[in-house]
C-alpha cells in the first residue's frame, strides 16, 4: 500500500485561521498588497491594525462635527481620544510598505486626507514639526 507524501497530507488539511488573530483585509487592494500589509502587521504594527486604522480614519473624516472633535482633543489633551491616531498608523504603514503596495494604500488614503483638509483649517498655533493632520483645527 502506497503512502502519501507529507506535502500531500499538509495540502489536504483545511486552512484555519487562528481565532485570536485578526488579519487586515482592505477593500480595493490587490492580494499582494494585502499580503505585504499582513507581514508588516505581524512584525511591527499588530494584527489588523491597518484595516482598523483605515476604518477609524474614514469614520473621523466623515463625522459631522470633525472640527468640534479636534477642538475637544486640543482642550483635553487626551492622546487616547485623539481622532488622528489612526492616521499615524496609516502613515507608518505607508512609510514601511514596498512602493507598489504603498501606492495602492495611498490611493485609498489620499481622498480621505483631501476631504479632511477641505473640512478643517490650518491651526496657526500648531507646531510645524507635527504631521499635517495635527496642524488642523
Amino acid at each position: 500500500m502506497a503512502r502519501r507524501s507529507p506535502a500531500a497530507v499538509r495540502a489536504a488539511l483545511p486552512l484555519r485561521a487562528r481565532p485570536d488573530v485578526t488579519l487586515s483585509v482592505v477593500d480595493g487592494l490587490t492580494a499582494r498588497a494585502v499580503s505585504q500589509i499582513q507581514v508588516l502587521e505581524r512584525s511591527l504594527l499588530g494584527p489588523g491594525s491597518v484595516a482598523r486604522a483605515l476604518a477609524q480614519w474614514k469614520q473621523t473624516v466623515h463625522r459631522r462635527d470633525v472640527s468640534a472633535l479636534l477642538e475637544e482633543v486640543v482642550w483635553h489633551g487626551c492622546p487616547c481620544c485623539d481622532p488622528t491616531e489612526a492616521r499615524e498608523v496609516l502613515q507608518q504603514a505607508l512609510a514601511l510598505l514596498e512602493p507598489r503596495a504603498r501606492r495602492e494604500l495611498r490611493a485609498i488614503v489620499e481622498p480621505l486626507d483631501n476631504f479632511f483638509r477641505d473640512r478643517t483649517i490650518q491651526d496657526p498655533q500648531a507646531s510645524p514639526e507635527q504631521p499635517w493632520w495635527h496642524q488642523r483645527a
